[in-house]
């Protein structure tokens, strides 16, 4: 037996003959053309196809997989119909004379270039999004159905097995059989890419960034979707056990159903606030059928990523009322633009820093570009009126920080009424806890605030001098540790004494292993992925705090 390690991004176990999945990815070759009009009308007639079968796959899966995974499908179609999209694709045939294939090729580079080099998890795994918008264009194109007779053709659609591949596209995951592909191991992806969360909507096993696996017909591995683990040609004993593991896991799954429909609620009946994490208005979908009690962080980044001049302010006040409209009367929490010189937007001269992660991103980028940070500001009080917003500063320091925010929304106020904009002042200003600095002065800058949100993946990487993104010290990155711990209760503490509530919204919030000690100690909101809102509702529901005093005890 050989061990083959790589990143668990779907929980359970597979057990299985491997079989392999082919890349076929469409190689474009530069073609230019006489014919510019011609080729624009046939890109222009292919958009329009790809984009009625980017509407029959959201179809297929709101039947398949429900409205939230659904929304992956959105998420493409919104980037087919992108403005941007479609001036750099123009640019390409009618002033390069690039054929209509060539342009679109030359656009997904571009956009993949861009993701690739983002040191944001989220944005980068959107790289995936645009591969498949482009694969969908190019069919059109052909007038032939690649990937259709790729999965025809493919020996992972005819019998039950371990399904591997360098990547897949969510079309193609959304139509794999799960009663004939036990699980996914994959050379690329992460956590977050939409082929991973398509897999874990589907509740197949899965773990990519497995780079070594040999490829052989003959493999025969256990995939262990908790541990990232894939054991290849394991003796019996080894797949009798991982055989009772798979049972047991599978009736936990389907206890965890009647979760959907109760209240976040402690044993002695103390109420929990549990909130999702969504990084775009189509990341909605589904999220009310999961019982969420509001959006405890909208990461605005991914409307800023897709465009080469700034989304305007009409844009993102649409998108930040879709979000308020659609949660009906619960808290919406938007955080401030946070991108930085690791995040590049192309429409924002960016110098390279030797450590980004420590250089100038969140509010410091904000407030060194005035205009981006008015115009969001403007965007948001405009979509105020929609529903009951909170606004997050990130990467706070100081609280200067805080009081130059607030005279420019304040400006942005007098702007809109001047105007004879609709608008709202009834908000809530809140910080991301999420560097030392803000935790030692956290009783000061909770004086200067609505709410805290605790953001533990940056915090722990700060206060344990460890990068989360560098295998080689990533084990360090525990937010389970002692001295994050301590970190967490003195903003917990801190939020408490000034009468402000207080928010987990990194990982540790959906980890079941520190829910006790973070109710415990006084956390009452927790946000979380949608996929992870049933697990810690159901640890909540069988946490007792009244046989200890809050504050005193460890999980």
């Amino acid at each position: 037996m050989k061990v083959y390690r790589g990143i668990a991004v779907s929980e359970g176990y597979a057990i299985g003959p491997v079989r392999y999945l082919s890349s076929q990815k469409e190689n474009v070759p530069l073609q230019k053309t006489e014919n510019r009009p011609q080729e624009w009308s046939r890109f222009l007639q292919a958009r329009m196809k790809a984009c009625s079968r980017m509407m029959e796959l959201y179809q297929q899966a709101l039947s398949r997989v429900g409205e939230h995974y659904a929304g992956i499908f959105k998420i493409q179609l919104a980037l087919l119909q992108d403005e941007d999209l479609l001036t750099r694709v123009r640019r390409r045939i009618l002033e390069e004379g690039y054929t209509a294939e060539s342009a679109i090729e030359k656009t997904a580079d571009e956009y993949r270039h861009l993701f690739e080099e983002m040191d944001d998890e989220y944005l980068r795994a959107r790289e995936a999004d645009v591969q498949d918008v482009k694969q969908q264009v190019l069919m059109q194109l052909a007038s032939s159905s690649t990937l259709e007779s790729r999965r025809e053709t493919s020996p992972a659609w005819e019998e039950p097995c371990i399904l591997a591949a360098d990547d897949i596209l969510p079309s193609e995951t959304l139509h794999i059989d799960a009663s004939r592909v036990r699980g996914m191991i994959l050379r690329k992806g992460s956590q977050i890419s939409h082929a991973a969360i398509l897999a874990r909507s589907l509740g197949i096993p899965a773990v990519a960034g497995v780079t070594d696996l040999p490829q052989s017909d003959d493999l025969f591995v256990i995939v262990d979707g908790f541990s990232g683990e894939i054991l290849a040609d394991p003796p019996k004993e080894k797949i009798t056990a991982y055989a009772e593991l798979q049972s047991q896991y599978e009736a936990q799954r389907q206890a965890l159903k009647q979760y959907s429909d109760v209240k976040t609620v402690t044993l002695d009946g103390t109420p929990v606030e549990l909130m999702a994490n969504i990084g775009h208005p189509n990341d909605l979908t589904g999220v009310l059928d999961y019982g969420a009690d509001g959006i405890g962080l909208f990461r605005s980044e991914y409307l800023f990523m897709y465009c080469d001049q700034m989304p305007s302010e009409e844009q993102q006040a649409a998108a930040y009322g879709t979000v308020l409209q659609q949660m009906k009367g619960k808290r919406v929490v938007i955080r401030l633009l946070d991108i930085g010189a690791d995040k590049q937007v192309p429409y924002v001269k960016m110098d390279r820093e030797e450590n980004p992660v420590m250089g100038r991103r969140g509010i410091r980028f904000c407030l060194e570009h005035r205009d981006i940070l008015m115009t969001q500001l403007r965007a948001l009080l405009r979509a105020a009126r929609l529903g009951k917003l909170g606004i997050l500063i990130p990467m706070v320091v100081s609280g200067e920080e805080i009081h130059t925010v607030r005279r420019f929304l304040a400006e942005a106020a007098r702007e809109l009424q001047e105007e004879g904009l609709a608008y709202s002042d009834d908000y809530e200003l809140g910080i991301m806890i999420e560097t030392p600095a803000s935790v030692m002065l956290s009783p000061e800058l909770a004086r200067e605030v609505d709410f805290f949100s605790i953001g533990t993946n940056d915090l722990t990487q700060f206060v344990m001098a460890a990068d989360r993104g560098n295998p080689k010290v990533g084990a360090l990155c525990q937010a389970g540790n002692e001295a994050v711990r301590r970190m967490v209760r003195i903003a917990v503490d801190s939020a408490r004494q000034a009468g402000i509530w207080v928010d987990v919204c990194g990982e540790a919030a959906a980890d079941p292993e520190l829910t006790e000690f973070l109710l415990k100690i006084g956390v009452r909101s927790l946000s979380v992925a949608p996929p992870s809102l049933l697990v810690i509702r159901q640890r909540v529901r069988q946490i007792d705090l009244s046989k200890r005093k809050e504050g005193k005890g460890e999980a």
